[in-house]
């Protein structure tokens, strides 16, 4: 080989190694110059995290654990005033006794009250009251004068035991008039009754109440022998 033909392939050669040093230089700048955009964009782009889809497993029904219930909010205190109590007032009960009208005997000084719906009647010496008595033997009330002769309370005792053949009790009635009480029983012929015998002003007195017994009946009984007197 000449020098010519060896300067000539050196040239060649140094050309070829030129244009693949400016072939590099310009891949290598292209791709810094990519690098570089691709770090911008990064920068301005939010990194959200990777969600990771919850892994749901197949539950055992007898391992469920019961949802909780939820608490109950405690209630608000009330602040609505108190409701006034009602004053009681009580109702007075009529008196069946109010309207109840007074006799009184002169004659031997005694008096006592009775419904002026009775009927009144006096004659030799008796005084009777008497109401509605068609369906029943009450109220019948019989007040008279005996032919009995006493001078006080346990001689007339034994005299009407001994008539009667009937033991005989001491009561009061009134305003304390001490009397001696017959209870007499009910027979066919006739109503169980009461019969209270008493002394006053050298008289003997006999008060009977016909058919006893009966709860209205023996109620209006005790109230005319509460309100008898004497004077």
């Amino acid at each position: 080989m000449d020098k010519k033909t060896a300067l000539l392939s050196l040239v060649i050669l140094l050309l070829a190694a030129a244009s693949l040093f400016l072939l590099f230089q310009k891949e290598s700048s292209k791709e810094q110059t990519d690098q570089a955009d691709w770090k911008t964009e990064l920068a301005e782009t939010p990194t959200s995290e990777p969600t990771t889809e919850p892994i749901i497993q197949p539950t055992n029904e007898s391992e469920t654990t019961p949802e909780a219930e939820p608490e109950a909010e405690p209630e608000a205190e009330s602040t609505t005033a108190p409701s006034p109590v009602p004053t009681l007032t009580s109702t007075p009960t009529p008196n069946p006794f109010s309207t109840w009208t007074t006799y009184t005997n002169n004659d031997h000084k005694y008096r006592f009250k009775y419904n002026p719906d009775w009927k009144l009647s006096t004659q030799a010496g008796m005084v009777s009251v008497q109401g509605d008595i068609s369906n029943k033997g009450w109220p019948s009330i019989n007040i008279n004068k005996l032919t009995i002769v006493a001078n006080d309370l346990a001689e007339l005792k034994t005299e009407v035991e001994n008539l009667f053949g009937e033991t005989l009790t001491e009561v009061s009635i009134g305003t304390g008039i001490p009397t001696m009480l017959l209870e007499r029983a009910a027979s066919p012929q006739a109503y169980a009754g009461r019969d209270y015998y008493f002394l006053h002003q050298g008289n003997t007195l006999l008060i009977s109440l016909n058919d006893t017994g009966h709860t209205e009946g023996d109620q209006l009984y005790q109230h005319f022998l509460d309100n008898f007197e004497l004077y």
